[in-house]
């Protein structure tokens, strides 16, 4: 075997082990279920979770929560609230800054939640990697559920259920987006944060798009002024 095959071998088992040791440290304090995708989690999601300074999983507390690029929605002992927020974009870079959202849930549109996730037995659908006839593309929505009981934690993904085709489900988790949708008013409350966001440019996960607050010259022109006093401070 040449040289630099043996060297790269010697380095691929040699950062196994700590691998397996990271991992496991990150999850000493639950218990992941078989259905979890955790490398999503860690890689995507709880960079996220930790700004918007969410319940995470190493916490010892009970929570349900359904999140995407629109919006990451939580139910827990503690509160029940979804929230919208917004990263600044500045000279095409993120500044660091976060507008963030939050509006509480009532008593009857949390009920409204729990029944809809009950009826539809949304904690018993495997992650989308497990079901046969789910596929995969590069642009779309992607959708989150998570769920921790004592120390149990489920994380699972859905990538676009409307490109799926017509199959139990898709066709589950279609209608449960739809109707979250609706008992959360969030066509409504998106279109308030809009108007609300501060920033000029302002990106959302970190996705491919880019939402840009639309004003006034004179308006920009002072916005552009603060954002030179706030840089030089």
């Amino acid at each position: 075997m040449p040289y630099y095959k043996q060297l790269l071998l010697f380095f691929t088992i040699l950062l196994l082990p700590i691998n397996n040791t990271t991992f496991a440290q990150a999850n000493k304090k639950y218990e992941l279920t078989k259905e979890s995708d955790t490398l999503h989690y860690f890689k995507y999601r709880k960079p996220i979770i930790e700004k918007l300074k969410l319940i995470q999983p190493e916490e010892n507390k009970n929570f349900f929560r359904f999140s995407s690029e629109k919006y990451y929605l939580e139910l827990s002992d503690e509160s029940n609230k979804y929230l919208i927020y917004a990263d600044e974009i500045w000279d095409s870079k993120r500044t660091g800054e976060v507008f963030i959202k939050q509006i509480d849930l009532t008593e009857k549109q949390v009920d409204e939640i729990k029944k809809l996730i009950t009826f539809l037995k949304i904690n018993e659908i495997p992650s989308d990697n497990q079901i046969k006839d789910w596929v995969f593309g590069y642009d779309g929505i992607t959708y989150e559920f998570e769920l921790k009981e004592g120390n149990k934690y489920s994380y699972k993904h859905y990538w676009t259920p409307t490109s799926q085709q017509k199959f139990t489900e898709s066709n589950t988790i279609n209608f449960f987006v739809t109707k979250i949708d609706e008992i959360i008013d969030y066509q409504n409350n998106n279109r308030k944060f809009v108007k609300e966001v501060p920033y000029f440019t302002w990106t959302r996960d970190g996705v491919s798009w880019n939402a840009v607050t639309i004003i006034n010259k004179e308006n920009y022109s002072e916005y552009k002024k603060y954002k030179k006093l706030k840089k030089n401070n």
